[in-house]
C-alpha cells in the first residue's frame, strides 16, 4: 500500500460531513495489479468504531460500497473489536482489498442479493415506502397513504434546505384496513396501488446506484408480471392526477425474498404480449420498510411460521397467565383465547404485567386490547368465564386448540381439567404452570394423556384417595402461606412480579421445544429460587429443595415419586 503524507487534525469532517476524524491517511491500494486511491478515516474512538475507509475517483458499483465510496468492511453487530492499532489496523486493509478485488472481479456478486434492499435505499431522490407485505402472494390491488412531514427548522439550516426537507413524502401501505388504524394513519386518504409478486428465473439484482437507470429496471420486473392482471388492476390505480404506485416481492431463490416500489407520474404503457413501460414524466423509486408480521416477528426465537400459525388456549389471566401472554404475542403467536372471570384489582398491579389503567376491568379484554394496540395481526378471542363455565356452556371446545396452557397456579382447577381431558380422551399438549409462595421456586408441567402419567402423578394419596402431599413443592407439607388483607375476599399467595417472569420464561422454552419435537414424555420442569427470605419469614423447605443441587431440574412425570425419596 503507497501512503502519502497524513495529517494529523483536532477536527476535521470525513467525506460524509458527519464523521469526525482523529487522523486521515491519503493512500493507494493494490487491487488486481492495479493501485486505487483511497481515504482512510481514524477515529479517536477507533477501538469502538473501527476504520472509515472510501474509495475516491470513479467509483465502482460492487457489494459493501456506498454512494459516497465508503466501504462496509465488517457487521459490528455482534463483533468483539480486540484493541490492538496495529493488528486490527491490518487486519481491515485486508479485509478492504478483499472486497474491492471481490466486487470487481464479480467474486462476490451475490452480495448484492442479500443486500438487494439495503441498495435499493441507497438510489438518490428515493422515497420511502412502509408496506405490510400481503400473507397471499399474488398480484393485488394495495391501499396506501401520503405522509407528509412537517419538522422544526434546525440551526443555520437554510430555508431551500429546510423546504426540500418538509417537501419530503412518505408511504404506508397495506392490504389490511387494521394496519392503518394500528400505524396510526387511518386519518389519511388512502388511495388505491398495486402489489405485485414475481418470481423470475434468474436473479434480479439492484439498480446502479450511480446510474441508476430506473425505466430500465421497473421494465425488467415488468417482465414477469401477467399482462392481463396488470391491465385489470392498472384501471383502478391510476389516480387523479395520473400517478401510479407498485410495489414489487421479488423471490429471488428458496431464502431470499427481496421487495421495492415506484411511484410513476404520467406513465404510458405497453400492454401486448408483455407489460412494458413506454414513457413517463418521473419515476420515484420507493425503499421498502416492512411492516407485515411475518417480518416483524422473524426476529424472534422461534422458527419463521413456527408458532404464528398455532391456537393457544391460555386459562388464568393474572400474574402468571399476563405475562405468558405477552410472551407469547412477542414471540410472535397470533391466535390466542384467553378465559378468566376475575378483574384486576388495584393490590394486584405491582405483580401483573397489566397496570393501573386496567383496574376493575377484565383481565382477558384488558390484555387483549393491549395486544391489538401494540402489535399488528393479532387474533385475540376473550371469554370472561371460568373454565369449567366456559366448557360446560359450550362456549369452549378445548379440542379445537393446539396447546392449552394452565397459567392459573390452582391445583384444584388443573385437577379438574386435568380430569376432563381424561374423561374426553382430549389428545392435546397441556402445559401447567405455578409459582411457589415467596419466590422460593416455580414449575411448568408438559402433559399430554397419550404419553404415561398425568397431572395427577404430581400428588401422593394415602390409602382413602385423600391427597397428602404435593410430590414437587419446594416447601415442607403442613404449613400454611395464605395471606389476606380484606377476608377471605382477600385471600392470596404471596411471590413477586418476578417470580411469574420467571415461570413465563420456564414455559414458553418448554414451548419452542414442544413444537420443535425435541420433547416426547410427560415432564414436569422446575426452578429452584431463593430461599432467603422464605426462612426468614419462619418457613421450612421440602427435601425436595434440599436435595436438588441445580437450579434447574427436569424430571418425567412418572419418575416425580423416585425424585422424593
Amino acid at each position: 500500500m503507497h501512503t502519502f503524507p497524513s495529517q494529523k487534525l483536532s477536527k476535521m469532517k470525513s467525506l460524509t460531513d458527519k464523521t469526525i476524524f482523529g487522523l486521515f491517511i491519503r493512500c493507494k491500494i493494490d487491487v488486481l495489479k492495479k493501485w486505487m486511491p483511497i481515504v482512510i478515516g481514524i477515529h479517536d474512538d477507533w477501538e469502538l468504531n473501527l476504520f472509515d475507509f472510501y474509495l475516491i475517483g470513479d467509483l465502482p458499483f460492487i457489494p459493501h460500497i456506498d454512494r459516497r465510496g465508503k466501504l462496509c468492511l465488517f457487521d459490528l453487530e455482534g463483533l468483539i473489536i480486540c484493541p490492538e492499532f496495529e493488528g486490527l489496523f491490518n487486519q481491515c486493509i485486508l479485509r478492504a482489498k478483499e472486497l474491492i478485488e471481490k466486487g470487481i472481479s464479480g467474486e462476490n456478486r451475490e452480495d448484492f442479493i442479500k443486500e438487494f434492499d439495503s441498495y435499493f435505499a441507497l438510489l438518490s431522490n428515493k422515497a420511502t415506502a412502509y408496506v405490510s407485505l400481503p400473507t397471499n402472494k399474488k398480484d393485488i390491488k394495495i391501499k396506501f397513504c401520503e405522509i407528509t412531514n412537517k419538522p422544526e427548522p434546525r440551526e443555520k439550516e437554510s430555508y431551500a434546505e429546510y423546504k426540500k426537507r418538509i417537501e419530503n413524502v412518505s408511504y404506508f401501505a397495506s392490504t389490511d384496513p387494521k394496519d392503518f388504524n394500528i400505524w396510526g394513519h387511518s386519518c389519511l386518504t388512502q388511495k388505491n396501488g398495486m402489489y405485485l409478486y414475481i418470481e423470475p428465473p434468474e436473479c434480479i439484482y439492484p439498480p446502479n446506484i450511480f446510474n441508476d437507470k430506473l425505466d430500465e429496471f421497473l421494465n425488467k420486473l415488468l417482465r414477469f408480471v401477467n399482462v392481463n392482471t396488470f391491465t385489470r388492476l392498472k384501471g383502478e390505480c391510476i389516480n387523479k392526477s395520473n400517478k401510479i404506485v407498485l410495489f414489487f416481492e421479488i423471490k429471488q431463490n428458496q431464502d431470499i425474498v427481496n421487495s421495492c416500489g415506484f411511484v410513476i407520474e404520467h406513465p404510458d404503457f405497453s400492454l401486448n404480449d408483455k407489460v412494458e413501460l413506454r414513457s413517463y414524466k418521473k419515476i420515484t423509486p420507493l425503499s421498502v420498510k416492512r411492516m407485515d408480521v411475518n417480518y416483524l416477528s422473524s426476529r424472534t426465537s422461534f422458527s419463521s411460521n413456527e408458532i404464528a400459525n398455532k391456537t393457544i388456549l391460555l386459562i388464568g389471566c393474572g400474574s402468571i397467565g399476563g405475562y405468558v401472554f405477552h410472551n407469547l404475542i412477542k414471540s410472535g403467536c397470533r391466535n390466542i383465547t384467553l378465559v378468566d372471570n376475575d378483574m384486576l384489582k388495584p393490590e394486584n398491579i405491582f405483580r401483573h404485567f397489566l397496570g393501573a389503567e386496567s383496574t376493575h376491568a377484565y383481565k382477558v379484554v384488558s390484555l387483549a386490547n393491549y395486544a391489538k394496540r401494540a402489535l399488528p395481526g393479532i387474533n385475540v378471542k376473550e371469554i370472561s368465564e371460568k373454565i369449567e363455565d366456559a366448557i360446560n356452556n359450550h362456549d369452549l371446545k378445548i379440542d379445537d386448540f393446539d396447546y392449552i396452557v394452565s397459567a392459573t397456579g390452582n391445583h384444584t382447577i388443573n385437577r379438574w381439567l386435568n380430569n376432563y381431558i381424561l374423561e374426553n380422551k382430549i389428545l392435546k399438549t397441556v402445559f401447567y404452570i405455578w409459582n411457589e409462595p415467596l419466590d422460593i421456586g416455580c414449575h411448568v408441567a408438559r402433559i399430554n394423556i397419550k404419553d404415561r402419567c398425568d397431572y395427577r402423578d404430581i400428588f401422593s394419596a394415602d390409602e382413602n384417595g385423600i391427597l397428602t402431599s404435593d410430590l414437587s413443592s419446594y416447601v415442607k407439607n403442613g404449613q400454611t402461606f395464605a395471606k389476606t388483607y380484606s377476608g377471605c375476599s382477600g385471600t392470596f399467595i404471596p411471590y413477586g412480579s418476578t417470580l411469574s417472569v420467571e415461570s413465563s420464561i420456564l414455559f414458553m422454552d418448554l414451548l419452542r421445544r414442544e413444537i420443535s419435537g425435541r420433547v416426547n414424555n410427560n415432564i414436569i420442569v422446575s426452578k429452584k429460587g431463593d430461599n432467603y427470605y422464605f426462612n426468614k419469614a419462619g418457613f421450612s423447605v421440602s427435601d425436595r429443595y434440599v436435595k436438588q443441587k441445580d437450579k434447574f431440574l427436569e424430571v418425567a412425570l412418572c419418575d416425580l415419586r423416585k425424585d422424593n425419596i
